[in-house]
């Protein structure tokens, strides 16, 4: 056994532990590829740890050890790349038009074979599968897609003229060093941020691809200083601390996000349409233009909800909003007041404007909303309040508005039912 590999060994247990724990709190693929990545790593420490130095166990350690760390880097690179998004065919295509050549071309290298022709086979294949799927996938010439192509045949390159030297060992490092300079670019990509949990992640994978060229070098050039394992795989760590930032990262933006937005449609909640309202007056005030503030609510929508369950009453509501929010220009805003309520508010020149927009969302409910098979025809009471005419501030224009939709919510009773619900196939 390797006892130097040891600490190795129990810091990526932890951080094992760590990315378990985080993935308990949410379900994206990304954190299912970075914690099997993380097991892979581990997977190479732990074979590492147990290679006896010699025979064929030190070969099947080796072959498990170079195996899984080629894998890690892999689903690292699946997680964040741009071409294959939530798609998990698209996944498993990309990876293994990745993953078979390149472990094809490992475990010929630890198992001595010595036919060029077949190296040469493997670097063709990988080379075409991967280039052909991201042409298929991205389909369109841009700086990024003749960056990752280049790097592609960069590395390519870089493997068969190692092969040509009759040193295929070498490509092992190219190819592991090439996969962790592209993880480096599409986490960047990724996320497009200058946060330090990116920044961490990104020079992570820099340093850790670097490390295989450095290594190569230093064998050639320096070849009685050794350096440390620990030393070799900070980059690691850089990583994991970096993507543990990036998730805290995310995790703060995202409560940011749920304190002004409603969480299933994203719109404006009562705290966010409050602050646009108040904005609103202020401008109108400077201006002498008129604050149109409109409520709006969706009749018998409970019966939605009552009749086809909570899922089909969520969705439809997201096809409302998108239908609403069509209406609008980009200046309005519309804000969901409660469960099937929505406030608008526009600045217009008149009152006459204010019609218009009140025109036009009654009109965006005309057509059935279609959800899942179920089509739903429900109608939309609106009560409109105009500043300075009904109210001078927003509690006196919310007054007034909730009273005008009453208003209109009355004058519909007694007359058809506004929501007509009956199954229909897609």
């Amino acid at each position: 056994m390797n006892f130097n590999v040891l600490p190795n060994l129990v810091a990526l247990a932890i951080l094992v532990a760590v990315f378990r724990a985080i993935l308990r709190q949410g379900t994206a693929d990304r954190l299912h590829l970075w914690l099997a990545g993380w097991i892979l790593v581990l997977a190479h420490f732990a074979a590492q740890f147990l290679d006896a130095g010699h025979g064929v166990w030190s070969q099947i350690a080796t072959a498990i050890s170079l195996d899984a760390l080629i894998l890690a880097s892999i689903a690292f690179l699946i997680s964040v790349s741009a071409i294959v998004g939530s798609d998990s065919r698209r996944r498993v295509l990309l990876a293994s038009a990745i993953a078979v050549p390149a472990l094809a071309y490992a475990n010929a290298v630890i198992w001595e074979v010595t036919a060029p022709s077949f190296y040469y086979c493997l670097i063709a294949l990988g080379l075409t599968a991967t280039s052909l799927l991201f042409c298929r996938y991205y389909g369109r010439v841009t700086l990024y897609a003749a960056s990752v192509l280049a790097g592609s045949f960069t590395i390519a390159g870089a493997i068969a003229w190692a092969v040509a030297r009759g040193t295929p060992g070498l490509g092992i490092s190219y190819n592991l060093a090439g996969l962790n300079f592209l993880v480096a670019l599409q986490y960047w990509r990724r996320y497009r941020r200058g946060s330090a949990g990116v920044l961490t992640a990104v020079g992570g994978f820099v340093l850790w691809g670097a490390v295989f060229p450095t290594g190569i070098l230093l064998a050639a050039f320096a070849p009685s200083l050794k350096v440390d394992s620990e030393v070799w795989n900070i980059p690691k760590y850089l990583v994991a601390v970096g993507m543990i930032l990036t998730l805290l990262e995310d995790q703060i933006a995202t409560s940011k996000h749920l304190a002004y937005h409603d969480a299933l449609t994203g719109l404006p909640n009562r705290r966010l349409l409050e602050d646009r309202l108040e904005q609103a007056l202020v401008h109108a005030e400077r201006t002498g233009n008129k604050v149109a503030v409109l409520q709006l609510d969706l009749d018998h929508f409970k019966e939605v909800n009552d009749t086809f369950g909570h899922h089909i009453g969520d969705l439809a509501l997201q096809e409302i909003v998108r239908r609403l929010a069509s209406r609008m220009r980009a200046s309005d805003t519309l804000a969901r007041s409660g469960g099937d309520e929505f406030t608008v508010v526009s600045t217009v020149d008149d009152s006459a404007g204010a019609e218009v927009l009140v025109a036009d969302l009654a009109s965006a409910l005309a057509a059935p909303v279609t959800v899942e098979g179920t089509r739903l025809q429900t109608g939309l009471s609106i009560g409109m309040a105009l500043y300075p005419d009904d109210g001078r501030n927003p509690d006196e224009l919310h007054a007034a508005a909730d009273e005008a939709m009453y208003v209109a919510k009355r004058a519909t009773r007694g007359s058809a039912p506004a929501t007509a619900m009956t199954q229909a196939s897609l």
